[in-house]
């Protein structure tokens, strides 16, 4: 296992901060921010490094520039609300990641990003031509905090085949080369943030595992909720579950603070909350911290993956309520399982992401094509 903060005391010297590749599940690391903002925003401000990795990235730069959370929140979950109503979801042309992340970026980042940037945030990404591991930490520009954010949320075939280029050089995802990054004295020294639960310091808590698998170099817990987790950071399910995400990381963020004695005294933090958020925020802020969100994420955790069955089982009624002889299994949720076991099964074997994300999506056209053919025929083709 890799060494923790939280072996240390926290006191002690400011803490570099990594959140790791995350796809749509960057909102589980929004919420995790969000907390810190509130009970422990020092812990932000003093980190001489903040790391991302991926759409982890996207939540370093959020920190550092000092960009509104939950307006980023709200932005990543319109778009994956817009990525659902495509059949391949983030496959489909239409739903083009990449320009959808260029608008982001140019509307949030502000024009002096490059100083508040330089020398703090550490931007993770694969040079193209060997696959090896950098982080970008000097800019010139706004153009140049830009750039790197793009190489480092560029995943081939997932994003577009034509990688973007920082200061001339092709790179690509970070999280394929390291999916939690860290500099090289950091280790030890290093919070870690990550969705999918493992050895990060913040991270879901599940049940203890027999088995681990290893992705880019982390150590993850193999079991069907990290699966789905996986699954769901690639090719969104449901919108729901990334909403859930987001609490999530609020709570065990929350958590996290409180269990090594970080959080400040009500009245602190009532302080900064009325002297720096604005009212979408205060709102966000009391949902988050009532009862109710407490037992809405209880309900949402045990009927996760019954909800992802009854979502398709309906969908599959609706498109065959003449059908009453058999039932027939949703071609989507079988596409879904089959994406979840590409990525369970190239974790375990060790395979290089790389291979992995250059031959995803033929293999997802392949199935999905192959799979709305059955089940069309074996509904009797048009009427």
């Amino acid at each position: 296992m890799a060494p923790s903060i939280s072996n240390c005391h926290y006191r002690e010297f400011p803490r570099d901060i990594s959140f790791s590749g995350s796809g749509f599940l960057s909102t589980y690391q929004l919420g995790v921010a969000l907390c810190f903002l509130k009970y422990a925003p020092w812990i932000l401000r003093s980190a001489p490094c903040i790391l991302g990795s991926s759409a982890g990235s996207l939540i370093a730069a959020a920190v550092v520039c000092e960009i509104n959370i939950i307006s980023i929140r709200d932005e990543l979950l319109v778009f994956a609300k817009q990525v659902m109503g495509f059949r391949l979801g983030p496959f489909h042309p239409s739903a083009d990641i990449f320009k959808w992340l260029k608008f982001v970026l140019n509307k949030y980042i502000p024009a002096d990003a490059h100083c508040m940037a330089s020398g703090r945030l550490g931007v993770a990404m694969t040079r193209l031509t060997d696959g090896k591991h950098f982080i970008m930490s000097e800019f010139q520009s706004k153009e140049d905090v830009i750039q790197a954010l793009l190489c480092s949320c560029f995943v081939p075939g997932h994003s577009g085949f034509r990688p973007p280029t920082f200061k001339g050089v092709y790179y690509i995802d970070g999280g394929l080369s390291g999916l939690q990054p860290s500099l090289p004295d950091g280790v030890g020294r290093t919070l870690t943030v990550c969705p999918f639960s493992g050895d990060a310091d913040i991270c879901p808590p599940d049940p203890p595992c027999i088995m681990e698998m290893v992705l880019s170099g982390v150590n993850l817990k193999f079991n069907l909720a990290n699966s789905f987790r996986i699954l769901n950071g690639l090719y969104p399910v449901a919108l729901e579950t990334l909403e859930q995400a987001f609490h999530s990381g609020y709570k065990d963020a929350k958590f996290f603070l409180h269990s090594h004695d970080l959080i400040p005294s009500v009245g602190t933090y009532k302080l900064h909350e009325s002297s720096s958020c604005n009212d979408q925020t205060q709102h966000v802020y009391t949902h988050l911290e009532s009862p109710e969100a407490e037992e809405e994420i209880k309900v949402q955790k045990k009927t996760t993956l019954i909800a992802f069955a009854d979502n398709r089982s309906t969908q599959m009624a609706n498109s065959s309520d003449s059908e009453t002889t058999r039932n027939h299994l949703h071609f989507d949720m079988v596409k879904n399982v089959l994406l979840g076991n590409m990525m369970t099964y190239q974790s375990m074997y060790g395979l290089p992401s790389r291979i992995l994300s250059n031959f995803l999506l033929p293999f997802v056209l392949f199935f999905s094509a192959l799979l709305h053919t059955v089940s069309f025929i074996d509904l009797g083709g048009p009427n």
